[in-house]
């Protein structure tokens, strides 16, 4: 998958993305993007397609960059650094168990509760990770 950065978003499924490392621009198409939590400024990892019709790239599959930094836990919560969200608190049973430790790089699912977002299905990610954006280092 590519990665890079939502920098317009023209409706609830158009827009153009930064691709990672260059000022490359193309047009996304994601049904539902705003359902989905995409906004300009977040960043994105998205597969390219070549639209049969004009011959340009298209990203599609646009989905939310989520993996961050695991900062001050116990082993049953913790906070998450995240580049799109700021701090997020982390729920996750036997966190010590699973390997995950203070400045680990973690990926995870995001939950929208009463009390927030919180991130869900914290797993500790590969390093290096393949798809992390270097801004978002």
């Amino acid at each position: 998958m590519a990665k890079g950065k939502i920098i317009t978003s023209t409706d609830n499924e158009h827009g153009f993305v930064q691709n990672d490392g260059s000022d490359k621009k193309i047009p996304y198409i994601q049904p539902l993007s705003k359902e989905l939590g995409l906004k300009v400024g977040m960043f994105v990892r998205y597969d390219v397609l070549k639209d049969p019709v004009t011959g340009d790239k298209t990203a599609v599959n646009v989905e939310l960059y989520k993996k961050g930094i695991i900062t001050g836990k116990d082993n049953d919560h913790g906070m998450i650094e995240d580049p799109n969200f700021g701090q997020i608190h982390a729920m996750v049973p036997m966190m010590s168990q699973q390997g995950i430790k203070d400045n680990t790089l973690v990926k995870y699912e995001l939950l929208n509760t009463s009390d927030g977002m919180i991130a869900v299905y914290v797993k500790t990610a590969p390093d290096p990770d393949p798809d992390q954006a270097s801004s978002t280092k």
